[in-house]
């Protein structure tokens, strides 16, 4: 039974059932105790919804093709692996920018620790400040780990030392910093590390009946492919900064979280054709920013674009490049929407992402080859018929790359 089957059924068993109009996110399906078998199975009676804004509701979808199989998939992994565990599916891409979550004390302790401990490993500092940072990092996380039945001092002075230092100390999080943090903890944490890992791969789960990020199933994958599990990087405070992370932006059955050592290449001549948000070393499939267009959305694809020309750009040898000048450079919304549309058609299901960033480039990749597409907008000074990196006119260009742009 795959995913991609029980997706389908789920949608189609919603929309015998009413859950208001707003846009079903997630669903999650909890097991119990079949009386008649005596043995676990899927709750398809008591199935949690999460609505793009947030909210949630419980619906009964027995009597469905999808209870029918989530009782095959139930029989089926108690078969293989004797156990069964709750069960979240995404049924849709999700609001582009969820709205933060507010944090608690611990969790705000937790992220100051993390970025007092990156911040002491800053290139320049003296002994003092050093001493400083690391003491606040560790003073930090020893209260944070303190028994739940203990109470929490006052944070006001936590505030006042994480400013005097520039360290965030937010009272609410969005999924961009909460990313950010655990980046930020899984690089200091392996700045001694020899060879240097490349990411750290988190795999979605649950803790309970609650969708999570489970870090003591994490892996580590270095440049030359090679992966291992390492135990250093299974912290409360990671830990804290993913439960929240999971609040924000729902793990499902899948997923993985990856938490990449490398930063993406800095932009230099702040030309948007060398712009690069992907991670150094990094694939793009697991990378590619912006809010994630899902199969069914290429099929409208059109309604999500809003420039008239898109400017293409390959991935290759870890870099953007433009097509070769006898090659198109530049299509059209409706030529880039078919384009979208023959490249979802023409993929094995699940191999393909899409996604839109926030200045309307469009990303795509097979984990075999990637593309993005730049609105036109975004090249003040592209003329029509000319290339976007040399800007000479076609007509007068022979075969070959452009050997003046990215």
């Amino acid at each position: 039974m795959n995913a991609a089957h029980l997706i389908t059924t789920a949608r189609d068993a919603l929309t015998t059932r009413s859950i208001h109009e707003r846009a079903v996110h997630t669903l999650t399906v909890t097991t119990t105790h079949d009386p008649t078998t005596h043995t676990l199975t899927y709750d398809s009676e008591n199935v949690t919804v999460r609505h793009d804004d947030g909210t949630r509701v419980y619906v009964d979808l027995t009597n469905t093709e999808f209870a029918e199989d989530l009782d095959a998939l139930a029989e089926d992994r108690l078969a293989r692996s004797g156990s069964l565990g709750p069960l979240t599916l995404r049924l849709g891409p999700g609001p582009a920018t969820p709205p933060p979550i507010e944090l608690g004390a611990r969790a705000r302790l937790f992220i100051l620790s993390i970025h007092a401990r990156a911040a002491a490993h800053r290139p320049g500092l003296t002994v003092n400040q050093v001493l400083d940072l690391t003491t606040l990092a560790y003073e930090a996380n020893d209260i944070a780990r303190h028994d739940n039945t203990r109470p929490l001092p006052r944070l006001d002075p936590y505030g006042h030392r994480a400013a005097a230092h520039e360290l965030p100390f937010p009272d609410e999080a969005n999924a961009p910093f909460l990313i950010q943090t655990a980046r930020l903890a899984v690089r200091t944490m392996s700045h001694n590390m020899q060879p240097r890992p490349l990411a750290v791969e988190v795999p979605a789960g649950h803790f309970g009946d609650t969708p999570a990020w489970l870090l003591h199933q994490a892996t580590t994958r270095f440049r030359d492919g090679a992966t291992n599990h390492e135990p250093r990087y299974n912290t409360p405070a990671l830990r804290a900064v993913l439960q929240s992370l999971a609040a924000v932006r729902t793990p499902a059955a899948g997923d993985w979280l990856s938490l990449y050592l490398t930063d993406p290449p800095a932009n230099t001549t702040d030309c948007p054709l060398d712009a690069d948000p992907i991670p150094e070393g990094a694939p793009v499939h697991a990378t590619m920013p912006g809010a994630v267009i899902t199969g069914e959305q290429v099929r409208r694809i059109a309604d999500l674009l809003a420039a008239d020309e898109y400017v293409i750009q390959l991935r290759a040898t870890g870099t953007w490049h433009l097509p070769h000048h006898d090659e198109p450079g530049i299509l059209t919304r409706r030529q880039l929407a078919a384009t979208l549309r023959r490249a979802r058609d023409h993929s094995r299901p699940g191999t393909i992402r899409f996604s839109r960033d926030s200045d309307g480039t469009v990303y795509v990749s097979d984990t075999a080859q990637a593309a993005r597409y730049l609105p036109t907008t975004l090249l003040p000074d592209h003329r029509d018929g000319h290339c976007p990196g040399c800007h000479a006119p076609y007509a007068t260009l022979g075969e070959g790359p452009c050997d003046l742009a990215a």
